[in-house]
């Protein structure tokens, strides 16, 4: 009896921290489901409809995190692929394929099966080396833009023949079919979700996924063409002016803000993937823990610097359960309230 009980004070903490980062991950899954379906309903909305327009989707963000969600919402396949049958010409392939690294396996299988779609019934050969699942760029491919799609117009038909461009949640999808798809369109749309705040080339190349130097191209092109403002007083940044856009497309005063999905869902994915890899082996507590603050530490989930301070102190060397829950709880909670 005295030999069990050391194992047994050794075991139970291990397997009520196995329990509680089960419990995490199903409630951080469950929230990245639940904005998902939120924000494919609003594409999938015909035009018109402007109600609820809270934050700006990320498209390629959005695909991925539904790739990913397939096993737990197999419901989502044919949302997915209606959707880009249709409209994939307004997708970066490279910007796809560069998330995509930061997703298990799986979904890259998924994604082929996607691209299928996009070559096939969408007609939009930019897919083509997705599909091959070569490393090559797909022509014309590049971090700033991709090459306008090869396609006639053969696509499957919709109840309506057009995005609800009008709705605050789709300026990324509207500023592509002004601008092409690439860094131009997504940062003008993050600056403006930011109204008069300044932003730095890495702060704009961190959000939308770009490279700095892609970002800095498109952005100093815009600043000579007086599309966004800029100020260099030894620090380059840009802005726009957000009266303006408002008034040209017909905005609400506040834009929607700029919430981070690609941060968001990437990050719950690896949690997700890490914490089911926990519950198949035999870990101690210190070891789980460990790994956990790997797994977030790598998750910058806004450009705030004091909120980013607050996320670094819940995972610092020796933080509690207790602070680390309520740091993953605030991702879910930001899911929540991102609908």
């Amino acid at each position: 009896m005295d030999t069990e009980t050391p194992a047994l004070e050794h075991t139970a903490p291990c397997i009520e921290t196995q329990r509680a980062v089960a419990t995490m991950s199903d409630t951080l899954a469950c929230a990245a489901r639940d904005a998902a379906i939120s924000q494919w309903i609003v594409m999938h909305a015909p035009p018109g409809n402007t109600a609820g327009d809270a934050t700006i989707i990320d498209p390629e963000a959005l695909l991925l995190v539904s790739l990913w969600l397939l096993p737990r919402e197999p419901a989502l396949w044919p949302t997915v692929h209606d959707w880009v049958a249709r409209w994939s010409d307004l997708l970066s392939v490279q910007r796809t394929r560069n998330i995509a690294r930061a997703y298990s396996d799986a979904v890259q299988g998924e994604l082929r099966a996607v691209a299928v779609t996009a070559h096939e019934r969408g007609k939009d050969f930019r897919w083509s080396p997705v599909i091959k699942g070569g490393g090559a760029r797909a022509r014309g491919d590049s971090d700033e833009g991709d090459a306008a799609p090869v396609r006639k117009d053969s696509r499957p038909p919709l109840p309506f023949d057009r995005l609800a461009v009008e709705r605050d949640a789709l300026l990324v999808l509207r500023f592509r079919m002004a601008f092409g798809v690439g860094a131009r369109a997504d940062a003008l749309a993050y600056l403006l979700a930011r109204g008069t705040a300044w932003s730095t080339v890495t702060e704009i190349a961190l959000a939308t996924g770009y490279t700095p130097s892609a970002i800095r191209r498109a952005l100093d092109r815009m600043a000579e063409a007086d599309i966004v403002l800029m100020v260099d007083d030894g620090m380059t940044r840009y802005r726009c002016d957000p009266m303006r856009w408002t008034a040209l497309l017909g905005l609400q005063c506040t834009v929607a803000s700029w919430r981070y999905f690609l941060q968001h869902f990437t990050f719950v994915a690896s949690f997700v993937d890490w914490a089911e890899s926990v519950s198949r082996r035999k870990l101690t507590s210190f070891a789980i823990m460990d790994g956990l603050r790997t797994v977030a530490r790598t998750f910058r989930p806004t450009d705030d610097r004091d909120a980013l301070r607050v996320w670094d102190a819940a995972f610092r060397d020796g933080s509690t359960w207790d602070e680390m829950e309520a740091a993953l709880l605030g991702v879910a909670t930001s899911l929540s309230t991102s609908r």
